[in-house]
């Protein structure tokens, strides 16, 4: 029996399950009642607006849990600061790196990079080495196959609990989604 189409759990759920644990980047309670998976590339203008959404839906409530994934679809240096964030995860640095590339002023330059890097405490030499080992790119590869095998054509792309939404999607609508 095909573990996608048994009714053991969701959906979405098993998408994450799908998933080695440094692909994860998540805020919010582990058993929280609503679950928000956002598929996102950090050169996306509507992910990064979506973003400091999602984060006052988790300042909001405690019955929430956002989980980002990587679906570096735009350009080649999406596909390698997907690479760093994932290999920033294995350092337990993942969410540091994340937030910080999607709330940074303007558009990222190599200063403002390396500048978020050192704020998070992040270990270069570690980081650099681990990017270039194939689990972290089978890792990128595998989170964006499970995206496009979601219905997601582009980004941002969410789950809100069993929903799946591509686009965009403002802070009243995502929230009136949530259980």
């Amino acid at each position: 029996m095909n573990y996608f189409f048994d009714d053991s759990k969701p959906y979405y759920l098993k998408v994450l399950d799908a998933l080695p644990e440094s692909a994860i980047i998540a805020i919010g309670p582990q058993d929280a009642e609503n679950t928000i998976i956002e598929f996102m590339d950090y050169f996306c203008g509507y992910c990064k607006k979506i973003h400091s959404e999602l984060i006052s839906v988790i300042e909001k409530r405690d019955d929430t849990r956002v989980i980002f994934l990587q679906h570096p679809i735009l350009s080649d240096s999406s596909n390698l600061i997907a690479k760093m964030v994932v290999a920033a995860n294995l350092q337990g640095k993942g969410w540091d790196l994340h937030h910080g590339l999607f709330t940074v002023k303007g558009s990222l330059t190599q200063q403002k990079l390396d500048q978020i890097i050192i704020d998070s405490e992040i270990n270069k030499t570690k980081l650099m080495i681990d990017m270039g080992k194939d689990e972290i790119d089978n890792t990128v590869k595998l989170s964006s196959f499970l995206a496009m095998g979601s219905g997601a054509r582009g980004t941002p792309a969410l789950f809100i609990n069993e929903e799946f939404v591509g686009g965009y999607l403002p802070l009243e609508k995502l929230e009136s989604m949530l259980k």
